[in-house]
């Protein structure tokens, strides 16, 4: 009998190797998740959501507004230079007659009367007074001031005498004199008069002397 045929023994399996010190662990079996190729789509805004038209309808309104805000900042700079125009003309509407009434109104004048020829062997300085054929020109005598009618429109009167080199000098002043005559006469006492114009005597400074 022939020997019965023997099966071929099994290749064994390969053990597995141990790892050593040193040698990195294996990679897990376990599947790695793919990286996505694109980033994520960002969301739409929300303009994109809106129609053109209602977009449109959007802007002018914004532009009607901008417009208005600046037709309104313009207004205000016209009104607020208006009311400053306003308030100047009123300014001088309000100065003007007062200038009216100044030149209207009563005025006065001042000025001076010299007696020439006394006062020898004073002072400059010195009070003194009329002498002689002039004694009635001193402190307090009358200074009357007529309008071309020859009425008495105004009175004044001198003061203090004081010695100057021409003789004695004697300030004078007439308040509340009538405007409106052509001339005016002034008369020192019983000297005669002397004539001015309204302008002479509103300007004021007048002088005026007696003696040789």
């Amino acid at each position: 009998m022939s020997s019965p045929e023997q099966q071929p023994t099994p290749p064994a399996a390969p053990e597995a190797s141990q790892g050593t010190v040193g040698e990195p662990a294996a990679a897990s079996a376990g599947p790695v998740p793919a990286l996505p190729d694109h980033p994520p789509a960002a969301s739409p805004s929300r303009w994109s959501r809106l129609s053109r038209g209602a977009v449109l309808a959007i802007g002018a309104v914004l532009g009607a507004a901008v417009v208005g805000a600046c037709w309104a900042g313009i207004s205000l700079a016209d009104g607020n230079r208006s009311d400053a125009s306003a308030a100047d003309a009123s300014a001088s509407h309000s100065v003007s007659p007062e200038r009216t009434t100044d030149m209207e109104g009563p005025f006065s004048t001042d000025g001076t009367l010299t007696v020439t020829g006394i006062g020898a062997g004073l002072e400059p300085g010195a009070l003194c007074s009329g002498t002689g054929g002039y004694s009635d020109i001193d402190f307090g005598t009358q200074v009357n001031v007529s309008d071309a009618a020859g009425t008495l429109v105004a009175v004044g009167d001198l003061g203090l005498g004081e010695k100057t080199e021409l003789g004695c000098e004697f300030p004078f002043t007439v308040d509340d004199i009538t405007p409106g005559s052509k001339f005016y006469t002034i008369e020192v006492s019983h000297r005669g008069g002397l004539t001015q114009t309204e302008e002479e005597l509103r300007v004021g400074g007048l002088a005026f002397t007696l003696g040789d």
